[in-house]
């Protein structure tokens, strides 16, 4: 991991941390800045469809489409997914890597509705314990 590859043991400075929670830490903080990445609103925006009364409300909102099963979906029932994983099928190449995958152009990214991308990351989660084996 990151540390590893730095020479530089958790231990040294967080006592309490193991080298899988400082990962964890450091991929939450990649995730929370990657919120904020110019390229994921504009895959957002071009997925607008229209606004419209929101029958779960009863008040106007933006709807946006799925890119998989073309439903119109408000901002609360989508997600922008990264095409392609953040940490490949194969497993965890380098916090490199990981980066550019995280931090990747709007051709990565694409708009699904949270239906889709559970079925998606489910199928991805599948296919990496079947490569682990």
């Amino acid at each position: 991991g990151y540390l590893a590859e730095r020479e530089i043991s958790p231990k040294a400075y967080l006592k309490d941390w193991t080298e899988g929670r400082v990962n964890a830490f450091i991929m939450s903080c990649l995730r929370a800045g990657s919120r904020r990445w110019p390229p994921k609103w504009q895959v957002l925006e071009a997925s607008k469809t229209e606004k419209r009364i929101n029958p779960k409300t009863g008040r106007p909102a933006q709807f946006y489409q799925c890119k998989v099963c073309l439903s119109e979906q408000t901002s609360k029932d989508v997600e922008v997914d990264h095409i392609e994983p953040v940490v490949p099928l194969t497993g965890f190449v380098s916090w490199d890597d990981t980066i550019k995958r995280i931090f990747c152009k709007a051709d990565g990214l694409q708009v699904l509705c949270k239906k889709c991308h559970k079925v998606k990351s489910k199928e991805e989660n599948k296919q990496r314990k079947e490569l682990q084996k």
